[in-house]
């Protein structure tokens, strides 16, 4: 019952971020005036579509929507990769307005995820939050002539700290080697070098002799400030990621498709928790899931919504250079290409969630 569950949470989710993804792009481009030839929720054949209409010559106008069968995806059809000499299309539209068009759907999963996290933050209003100060020292702690219980952490190796959720990526990130950690007391910063880890929680994570237990009180305006850090914490949790990937410390294996994150899901509704734990849970994991979409999406890849931006620049340069944009025909080809090299990639992660499910 519990992966019936978590298989229809899953598609509630996506579906949701992946519906208003597309809208952002749909209500851009129709507020530029752009054709939209169709809008559609989920992927492969059509389970219900409502048909464009036509004008006095025949000629389709206005806009498709579909549902589609598989709720995996969705696509807001704009005729990217093809001439026209409708003005009205999306390749003869000024520049500006088509980079707006193609970042507004990640600006939309952008909003959705610190909406999220900011009804989460207003929830809690009057009770307490975590922060990053000190609630307690090790007794051999040794660099207690310098840091003192009450200290709050502002930033670890270079990376600034906003909320305890920042302390934990960080602290939990960099086990290889010493921490520069820099404080806040009474109003003065001052930085601490090679702080070495000095102990092991039992739960495994790495600590250095501090304890982070201080709690204060949660206020409106600290809502707002605290949901806006998580959202865009969520932000440079995917930039941090994506790094880890590229420069090999962390494994491609170690990536997430579907299938892992509905084994997360199923960890969340499977836990002895109450309902509102259960269902602030999956609100973080939806805030994180919709800013990574964002992130990912906006990436400078061909297929994908930066990698269109990219080309509209490319396009720009060699209009100025050769006195001729590039064909919309030849950048589809290049799109179409490496959108089969990102199908292959789905594939094998979704494979290697499989397994990882198989083996553990």
């Amino acid at each position: 019952m519990s992966t019936v569950l978590s298989v229809l949470i899953l598609i509630l989710i996506m579906g949701i971020m992946i519906t208003l993804h597309e809208f952002g792009h749909f209500i851009a481009a129709r507020i530029f005036g752009m054709e939209v030839r169709e809008f559609a929720i989920g992927m492969g054949p059509a389970i219900y579509k409502r048909k464009r209409k036509e004008d006095e010559e025949g000629n389709p106008i206005g806009t498709a929507f579909s549902l589609r069968a598989f709720p995996i995806g969705g696509f807001c059809d704009l005729g990217e990769d093809s001439e026209s000499d409708n003005p009205r299309s999306f390749v003869n539209k000024p520049r500006i307005q088509r980079c707006i068009v193609l970042a507004a759907g990640s600006i939309m999963n952008l909003l959705l995820g610190f909406l999220v996290t900011l009804i989460l933050f207003l929830a809690y209003v009057g009770g307490s939050y975590q922060t990053t100060k000190i609630s307690a020292l090790a007794d051999d702690f040794p660099y207690g002539n310098q840091i003192q219980v009450g200290d709050e952490i502002v930033n670890i190796n270079g990376n600034a700290i906003h909320t305890y959720t920042d302390l934990r990526i960080f602290i939990a990130r960099d086990t290889d080697k010493p921490y520069t950690i820099t404080f806040r007391r009474d109003g003065k910063t001052f930085k601490v070098n090679n702080i070495e880890r000095t102990l092991t929680s039992e739960n495994g994570e790495p600590v250095i002799g501090m304890t982070f237990g201080h709690w204060d009180k949660l206020t409106l305006p600290r809502a707002f400030e605290n949901a806006w850090y998580t959202a865009t914490g969520y932000v440079r949790v995917v930039r941090v990621s994506l790094s880890d990937l590229f420069t090999g410390r962390v494994k491609p294996t170690d990536m997430m498709g579907p299938v892992g994150i509905g084994s997360e899901i199923n960890n969340i509704v499977t836990q002895e928790e109450s309902f509102g734990d259960v269902v602030s849970n999956l609100a973080n994991l939806t805030a994180l899931l919709s800013v990574n979409l964002a992130v990912f999406n906006l990436l400078p890849i061909p297929a994908l919504d930066g990698g269109r931006i990219l080309f509209l620049f490319i396009s720009f340069l060699l209009l100025k250079i050769r006195k001729k944009p590039l064909s919309p025909t030849v950048e589809g080809r290049i799109h179409g290409v490496i959108f089969l090299l990102l199908i292959g990639l789905i594939i094998f992660v979704f494979f290697n969630d499989i397994m990882r499910l198989v083996g553990g």
